[in-house]
C-alpha cells in the first residue's frame, strides 16, 4: 500500500487541456452522489461483495451544503486503508491493487500558495497532510515537468474548521505551470482507522506571500518535495562548504551532511514517512530552513 501511494504522488498525467486559476469543484458542492464529485477521485472502490470509500461527501461544511471528507478505514478483505482524495480520477482492482489514474487538472501561472479550511480528527498519533504539485507539459520529452509544489500539515485535533495555507515553492524560475494535482491525506506515515479530514473552500492565492528572505535562500531550491527518498539542493555556491541537517518534527537530527556545490542527498534507508526539516548553514550561520515530507 506505501508503494501505491508514493507512486500516486510521484506521478502526474494531463486529463484536461484548458487552464484555469481556480480549484475545480474546490467548494466541494457539486456531488453526483454520497461519493463521486467532478475532478476529484479517492481510495474508493464498489465492487460487489467489496466495497470501501475513503473519500466522500459530507454536510459538516465550512459554508455552503457541503465539503470533502477521507477517512482512514478497515476492510475485511483488503485491511487498513489510509483516507485519501487527490484531484482527477482512478481505477482500482482491489484483489491486485492495479490502477490507472489521471492525477492532473489544469491551471495557470504560477499560484503562491494553496488555500482553505479543514478539519481534523486523528487516531494513534496521525498526521494529515494536504500536497499540492505544479506541472508544466514538455512537448520534446512528451512528459509532465515538475516545477514545484508544497503542502501543509497537522498532528493534533482540529475540532472547529480552521484556516490553513501551503505555500508553494518552485525551484524552476519563470515556468509557468498548466497542470496540477492536490492530495489530501487522513493518514500521512501510520495508518489509524478513525482518522478522519474534512476539506472545504479551495483556493489558488496568487498573491506573493511570506516575509521577505535574504537574496542567498531566495536561490536556494530543495526538490522534489514530496520525496520518495532523495532530494536534489541546487542554487549553492561554487566551492563554499555547508552543512545540511535533516531534523523530524521532534528536532531529533536524522541525518546530516556537509555538502559543496549543487548536490543530490539519499536519506537513511530506513527513514519514516512524515515531516521534516532540512537546514542549511554556512559558516555557522543559518541560510535555509524548510519542511520537506517524505512518503516512500
Amino acid at each position: 500500500m506505501k508503494t501505491f501511494i508514493s507512486t500516486i504522488i510521484a506521478f502526474a498525467l494531463i486529463g484536461l487541456v484548458s487552464g484555469q486559476t481556480v480549484v475545480p469543484n474546490g467548494d466541494f458542492e457539486n456531488w453526483t452522489d454520497q461519493y463521486h464529485i467532478q475532478y476529484w477521485d479517492g481510495l474508493n472502490y464498489d465492487g460487489g461483495f467489496i466495497n470501501f470509500h475513503t473519500f466522500q461527501r459530507t454536510d459538516d461544511a465550512f459554508s455552503g451544503n457541503y465539503a470533502a471528507q477521507v477517512e482512514t478505514i478497515t476492510n475485511t478483505l483488503v485491511g487498513t486503508i489510509p483516507g485519501i482524495g487527490f484531484t482527477g480520477d482512478i481505477s482500482i482492482n482491489p484483489t491486485t491493487f492495479e490502477y490507472t489514474f489521471d492525477l492532473g487538472v489544469p491551471v495557470e501561472g504560477r499560484p503562491a500558495s494553496l488555500d482553505g479550511y479543514f478539519k481534523y480528527e486523528p487516531a494513534g498519533g496521525d498526521t494529515m497532510a494536504i500536497v499540492v504539485g505544479m506541472f508544466r507539459w514538455n512537448e520534446e520529452q512528451n512528459e509532465l515537468d515538475s516545477i514545484g509544489g508544497g503542502f501543509f500539515y497537522s498532528t493534533g485535533a482540529t475540532g472547529n474548521y480552521t484556516a490553513f495555507t501551503a505555500p508553494i515553492q518552485y525551484f524552476i524560475p519563470d515556468v509557468e505551470a498548466d497542470t496540477m494535482y492536490i492530495i489530501m491525506f487522513s493518514s500521512l506515515d501510520s495508518y489509524h482507522p478513525g482518522s478522519k479530514l474534512k476539506v472545504d473552500e479551495l483556493s489558488l492565492n496568487y498573491q506573493t506571500i511570506g516575509i521577505e528572505q535574504n537574496a542567498e535562500v531566495e536561490t536556494i531550491a530543495v526538490f522534489p518535495n514530496p520525496s520518495s527518498g532523495f532530494f536534489y539542493v541546487e542554487g549553492l555556491h561554487h566551492d563554499v562548504k555547508y552543512n545540511l541537517t535533516v531534523k523530524d518534527i521532534s528536532g531529533r537530527k536524522v541525518f546530516e551532511q556537509v555538502i559543496e556545490n549543487d548536490t543530490r542527498i539519499i536519506l537513511p534507508q530506513g527513514i519514516k514517512n512524515g515531516i521534516y526539516f532540512v537546514e542549511i548553514q554556512k559558516e555557522g550561520m543559518e541560510i535555509l530552513n524548510t519542511k520537506l515530507m517524505v512518503v516512500k
